[in-house]
């Protein structure tokens, strides 16, 4: 159908007046916008390198970034997440344990972390690196790259959408990476380079869109704002110090000459005629002729700077999934709702990286009883079809009131909604442990018994356990229930 003008010029408009997104004003430039090709101009190997300096550099300085590496390793990993193995076989799952309990005291080739620590670096690096690299050795020990030392030899990097080297990921035609490149820094520059096959190493990061093979810092749309957060803060104390200083200034009447020439020593001479420091508790005496004026500068803190210092930091919060009150510990203004909604988004971005966390050490968890079975250490039972079968609970946040907490965990128990595997594993154990120790108890009330000649070691037993209960229930009890309030009184008539 032929178009008549009308419909063309509206087919135009369309296409010249369409989204306002794609277009830029004098009030909107979309400064250096630039469509993103591939992963390596997304992130080329020198911005990078840049960009983890300035992260790490604010690691050390800086006291938010500070806690936010904090909150990733003690929340996420808290006391480090234990396998619980689930093949039908007791007996083969006792000994995987053990097995793996003497193997996380040292599983990395370094011997200087235990699996908590490792798993706490896991979900730190990719804050500040982007990603980590995790090497399968074959003497069964662990490997742990930060990322700056995955990459290509310096000098070598493509940067086109058909080169195979994706910034130390080799792929094949399919994009799958069949090799990664690790090395060592000398001097900031990659050196020594190899070549791991994928099968043996695992890349652990936070992928943001499909056509990515190495990670982005977590942190990198943080980086401006934290800076100029600093910058501020600096400059707000500066002026905070002057304010609090007591600070004159001396006019004088006619000349001062000849005053310069009846100081003694040139330091005198220097304090005459002009105050380029203020410095607190310090008095200036005045000659004949001279008066004195006061400073008063503007109040410091800047109430509106506060202010303004706490938004820009909600949106580093918003950026990385840690709210404003968590990172500065600050929840003094928020209501009871206001904070229960504030830790349930928490606790949910919280839950989504141990998830992450928990697949990747299902994959070290199938490597190392792989490696028990092919070295004969660990036989498998002929009733069991899967030796891998493995779940991993991660710690929970913990209640104020931890008898509630155990009240509750038991409740659930009795229900079948949890195991005791469950229950034991938030705090870093398990139920065969919990029941080990428990035995112990017993048997060691059944020699003290008779080494006293006490005719029921079952009541020394209840008297301990009664005795603990009720300390430990002294030691949890928060306050006083509050009284009830009645909403129909005036706010003056509430207790």
């Amino acid at each position: 159908m032929e178009l008549t003008v009308w419909n063309r010029v509206k087919t135009a408009g369309r296409i010249l007046f369409g989204y306002d997104a794609v277009k830029s004003n004098r009030y909107r430039k979309a400064k250096g916008f630039h469509p993103i090709r591939d992963e390596n101009v997304e992130l080329n190997p020198y911005d990078r390198d840049e960009l983890v300096g300035n992260l790490l550099n604010m690691k050390r300085n800086n006291p938010v970034v500070k806690s936010i590496s904090r909150l990733k390793r003690t929340d996420v990993v808290g006391s480090g997440l234990v396998p619980q193995p689930a093949t039908a076989a007791e007996d083969f799952n006792e000994q995987v344990l053990d097995l793996w309990h003497e193997w996380a005291e040292h599983p990395e080739v370094t011997h200087m972390m235990n699996m908590k620590q490792v798993q706490q670096e896991i979900v730190d690096a990719p804050l500040f690196f982007g990603d980590i690299g995790i090497l399968y050795g074959n003497n069964g020990l662990l490997q742990i790259f930060e990322g700056s030392r995955i990459g290509s030899p310096a000098g070598s990097v493509g940067f086109g959408e058909d080169d195979p080297d994706k910034n130390g990921v080799i792929v094949d035609d399919y994009g799958r990476p069949i090799e990664y490149q690790v090395g060592r820094r000398i001097n900031g520059t990659l050196m020594d380079v190899h070549n791991v096959p994928a099968d043996n190493f695992e890349l652990y990061m936070k992928r943001q869109r499909p056509s990515q093979w190495r990670g982005v810092p977590t942190l990198a749309p943080c980086v401006n704002t934290l800076m100029d957060v600093s910058e501020y803060e600096e400059i707000e104390m500066i002026a905070a110090k002057v304010s609090a200083s007591l600070s004159a200034v001396i006019k004088r009447e006619g000349s001062v000459n000849f005053e310069l020439a009846n100081r003694e020593s040139a330091e005198d001479q220097d304090t005459v005629g002009r105050l380029e420091r203020f410095e607190p508790g310090t008095f200036h005496y005045l000659e004949p002729g001279e008066d004195v004026s006061t400073i008063a500068p503007n109040g410091r803190p800047n109430v509106n700077g506060i202010e303004w210092l706490a938004f820009e930091l909600r949106k580093v919060g918003a950026a990385i999934g840690i709210p404003y009150e968590f990172m500065l510990g600050d929840i003094g203004g928020s209501s009871f709702s206001a904070s229960q909604g504030v830790v349930m988004q928490y606790q949910a971005q919280v839950e989504e990286e141990q998830n992450c966390l928990i697949d990747l050490m299902k994959k070290v968890y199938r490597w190392r009883v792989g490696k028990w079975v092919a070295d004969g250490e660990l036989s498998v039972p002929s009733i069991v079809d899967d030796p891998f079968q493995v779940r991993f609970q991660p710690p929970r946040f913990r209640w104020i009131n931890r008898s509630a907490q155990v009240d509750s965990d038991m409740k659930y128990v009795a229900l079948g909604a949890m195991s005791l595997d469950d229950v034991a594993s938030t705090f870093g154990d398990s139920a065969l442990n919990i029941m080990r120790r428990k035995a112990q108890n017993i048997s060691d009330a059944k020699q003290v018994a008779a080494e006293f000649g006490v005719d029921d070691w079952r009541e020394l037993f209840n008297q301990i356990q009664t005795s603990a209960q009720a300390n430990y229930t002294e030691l949890t009890t928060d306050e006083e229930p509050s009284p009830e309030i009645n909403r129909n009184k005036k706010p003056e008539q509430q207790l």
